[in-house]
């Protein structure tokens, strides 16, 4: 699927520039402030602008911040700190690591082993794989050494309907765990992770096409691997009752990267053509908010409700151009014993499904991106990590500790047993995140009929660090997502996308980069250009919708869920 931010209008402008230019040879990029101030004018009439040269946040000198820029003199407007806020503590932001126990990686991910990717001018198996790695780059580094740490540690190879990756001999790395896998499916898609061997979506002789996708699961069990549906609600929708799958992509790509997902119109269509229907699916598109990831979100949540105990997975789903890990997965280290004393490489593919196998993990919008611990706590001291069963009804501490959110939110999701509905979630928690690393309990009570927690991170769209005309300028590229969707607002970033690096890649060199720009990645130096899209950038592309509206926070992180079955 065509799912990363601005990929077909990128696409789009390189059809233009091969189409009526010479290459592209003026590389006819804007400036981020020129881009602002062409949406304010259409959107606000009275906006003033001032000159300036933009500070760069990465307080990184070693590339160029180019000419002097234009932007619009307007901060933020954070607003008063909110009476009640989780307690601010000490220590390494960065604190969710291997060294920690947690491992991140991306686990949607194509090559040219994907026809689509191929056609898209997406990268090679060995391409794609330093691709994965770029975040250790010198170059990168170089420029972001603040970012250092955050590399991934194990990347998945999803291509669609084919494994063929597995028997390529490039299918190595000297630091990455690389987990084998397929995007399985035609009419709606799973991410088969931990395979041997190909899992076919054709029917295979009398079978009917929902009894293929019950068999596959049982197949790639009897491999070792897992099944996770993949973006259940983005109009290629889940229909197919599969009450084995192993867990639920609920964060595709850029959480608001899609705005609409699947309608009921849609779904009415597919159920007619196929005869058959989830029990999840029709109540996520009706319920499930505005965006597909949102929908996403729901569809997993009512399989909780449901007495399906699974985790949450995120990924990429790159074909090209953007980088690996927009979303990245956490997974802690499997508590399995038999994985004792295996780090690194050496807790190998087979790790990364044992863990996600247990539930602890979590999804951050990027590398870089918030981070999460939960756990619970039981009246007799016992101690349960995030995405546990746990023991029984009760009251339970949750603690949580949250990070890389300053001036976020963080929530706390739990079934809604007061509608007397079979689907349904209520936010039990919410308070203001006022420092880099904070904590702060919560009591959850559970009675007889079971149900489920999971957490949220929500931050401010504009980062508090930026330079206060950079803050307006940041504000004002939002504001087309608010009125008419997103479009625009991609739109306005792809006019900041140098064609001359998107389409000789070779030619990338970071001396030319500019702040608050998508910055080429001189690892990428074939067919077209993977551009890293620097935080203040990226968060715009996480908004989250209200009532089909962009509010004024982006979502920053997700997590598994605590569990306690029915009595």
């Amino acid at each position: 699927m065509l799912k990363s931010f601005p990929i077909r209008l990128l696409l789009a402008l390189c059809a233009a520039a091969l189409l009526f230019t010479a290459g592209c040879e003026d590389d006819p990029k804007a400036s981020i402030t020129d881009v602002a101030k062409d949406q304010a004018s259409d959107s606000t009439a009275d906006e003033a602008a001032d000159d300036l040269t933009p500070t760069d946040l990465q307080e990184a000198e070693s590339f160029d911040q180019g000419p002097e820029d234009t932007a619009i003199d307007e901060e933020f407007d954070f607003g008063p700190p909110p009476e009640t806020s989780m307690v601010p503590v000490d220590g390494e932001p960065n604190m969710a690591t291997a060294a920690t126990g947690w491992y991140r990686g991306d686990l949607h991910y194509h090559t040219t082993y994907s026809g689509d990717a191929a056609n898209q001018g997406g990268d090679e198996l060995s391409m794609a794989i330093k691709i994965a790695d770029a975040y250790r780059d010198p170059q990168f580094l170089a420029a972001y050494p603040q970012l250092a740490g955050n590399s991934l540690d194990f990347q998945a190879v999803t291509d669609h309907r084919t494994a063929a990756a597995i028997a390529d001999p490039l299918f190595v790395h000297d630091y990455l765990i690389l987990v084998p896998g397929e995007e399985y499916g035609g009419g709606g898609h799973a991410g088969v992770w931990g395979i041997q061997s190909f899992v076919d979506h054709e029917i295979q002789g009398t079978e009917t096409q929902n009894q293929r996708h019950n068999d596959a699961i049982a197949e790639t069990h009897a491999q070792g691997g897992l099944f996770s549906v993949n973006h259940p609600a983005d109009g290629s929708n889940w229909l197919w009752d599969t009450p084995d799958i192993d867990a639920v992509e609920v964060f595709n790509g850029p959480w608001a990267g899609f705005a609409s997902g699947s309608t009921l119109e849609g779904l009415d269509a597919d159920v007619a053509a196929n005869g058959v229907e989830n029990p999840f699916i029709r109540d996520a598109i009706l319920n499930g908010g505005s965006g597909f990831n949102d929908k996403a979100l729901r569809f997993w949540q009512n399989h909780l409700s449901h007495g399906l105990h699974i985790p949450v997975v995120g990924g990429s789903d790159r074909h090209m151009i953007v980088p690996a890990g927009i979303p990245t997965t956490y997974v802690h280290h499997p508590r399995d014993p038999a994985f004792d004393g295996l780090e690194g490489q050496a807790l190998g593919y087979p790790g990364i499904i044992k863990g996600i196998s247990e539930g602890s993990t979590f999804i951050s919008r990027s590398p870089f991106g918030p981070q999460v611990e939960l756990e619970a706590e039981d009246a007799d001291g016992s101690r349960y990590p995030l995405g546990s069963a746990l023991p029984g009804p009760g009251t339970y501490t949750v603690h949580i500790r949250v990070s890389r959110a300053h001036r976020g939110w963080m929530q706390l999701i739990a079934y809604d047993d007061t509608t007397g509905a079979s689907f349904g979630a209520q936010v039990v928690y919410e308070q203001y995140i006022p420092s880099d690393l904070a904590t702060d309990t919560f009591e959850w009570t559970v009675g007889a009929t079971g149900g489920w927690l999971h957490g949220m991170v929500f931050e401010t769209i504009v980062a508090e660090a930026l330079p206060a005309e950079i803050q307006g300028t940041l504000a004002i590229l939002s504001q087309p997502a608010t009125a008419n969707g997103l479009g625009p607002l991609i739109d306005a970033l792809t006019r900041l996308v140098s064609l001359d690096d998107l389409l000789y890649p070779w030619r990338c060199n970071p001396s030319r980069w500019q702040a608050w720009h998508p910055q080429c990645m001189p690892i990428d130096d074939e067919p077209m250009g993977t551009f890293y899209l620097p935080n203040e950038l990226e968060r715009l592309l996480h908004l989250s919708f209200k009532d089909g509206v962009a509010t004024d926070r982006n979502v920053g992180a997700v997590t598994s869920a605590f569990f306690v079955p029915a009595q």
